[in-house]
Formats: C-alpha cells, sequence, structure tokens
C-alpha cells in the first residue's frame, strides 16, 4: 500500500461529495452510498456490532445494524463506504480487518463524509462559528462539531469562550 497523506484522502472524500452535488448539510451519508454504487442492507446484528462488509461476487455490500440508533448507523456507514473508498483509490488497500493503520484512514475519511471542510467552513461562516447550531445542523454532536472547527482553525482555545 503506498503512502498517502490525510489530506490525500480527505480530498477524496470532498471529491466525491461535489461531484455528488452535496452542497447542504447534513450529508444523506446512505443516498452518498448508493451514488457510489455500494448496496447497504440492514440486518439484525447483536446490539454491540454496528455494521460490515461483505464481498459478493468481487464487489463490496455494506451491512448495518437495523437496531442501531440513526446516528450509530450513519456514522457505521461513514466509516466503511470510507474503507471502499480507499480501495478504489488504491485496489492493494485491504478490506477492514483488526489493523489500526486501515481503520485510522476510514476514521478520519468518515469524519470527512459527515463533516466535509468545505461546508463546515461555509456554514461555519454564515452561522458565526456557532458550533452548538452547527453540530445540529450536520447531526452530529456539539463537542465533535467543536473538534472538526478546532482542528480547522476556525475556533481557537483562548481562556474565555463566549457563551451566546
Amino acid at each position: 500500500m503506498p503512502l498517502r497523506s490525510d489530506a490525500h484522502y480527505r480530498g477524496l472524500v470532498e471529491a466525491r461529495l461535489r461531484e455528488a452535488g452535496i452542497c447542504e448539510p447534513p450529508v444523506p451519508v446512505e443516498d452518498f452510498v448508493r451514488r457510489v454504487g455500494v448496496p447497504v442492507m440492514s440486518v439484525t446484528f447483536p446490539a454491540w456490532f454496528t455494521g460490515a462488509i461483505v464481498v459478493e461476487d468481487g464487489m463490496p455490500v455494506i451491512l448495518v445494524n437495523s437496531t442501531a440508533s440513526g446516528i450509530a448507523r450513519r456514522d457505521g456507514i461513514a466509516h466503511l463506504i470510507s474503507h471502499v473508498l480507499a480501495r478504489i483509490d488504491d485496489p492493494s488497500t485491504p478490506y477492514p480487518r483488526d489493523t489500526e493503520p486501515e481503520h485510522r484512514i476510514a476514521g478520519m475519511m468518515a469524519e470527512e463524509l459527515v463533516m466535509p471542510e468545505y461546508l463546515v467552513r461555509a456554514q461555519a461562516a454564515k452561522w458565526f462559528n456557532d458550533y452548538r447550531y452547527l453540530g445540529r445542523l450536520f447531526g452530529v454532536s456539539e463537542a465533535d462539531m467543536m473538534a472538526r472547527m478546532r482542528a480547522l482553525g476556525l475556533l481557537k482555545s483562548r481562556g474565555v469562550l463566549w457563551d451566546y
């Protein structure tokens, strides 16, 4: 597997989102996955199990726990499609196993899928960096949105956090 930067993988997701015409949050993850051409099947799994990728006739199929909450389903699907997108980019990339590098990359790509930088920046400018509102708008927790905005340099830690 060739070495690629985090920016490369985030760029893969952004290019697919823009190609799909997604310009407003929240990102419709299941619609996006269908557009990529990967079927999503709801299956009843134990409560602790979110989803899996199975390969049927050489093609990936995403299985997602039908009993999981909507947010857990979306996050699981985002993570799993990220594994598929990484494999499409480089066919030598293995489908997920219990190895750290592949899951770290898929986690980063899933974050980009749910909270794409170009949408977060645009919405933050519209809504005065209100991470609470943006969290609801994107369908993520306030803490996740705050972490994403800090990573993008939109919020700074300066001792006083104004609550407006």
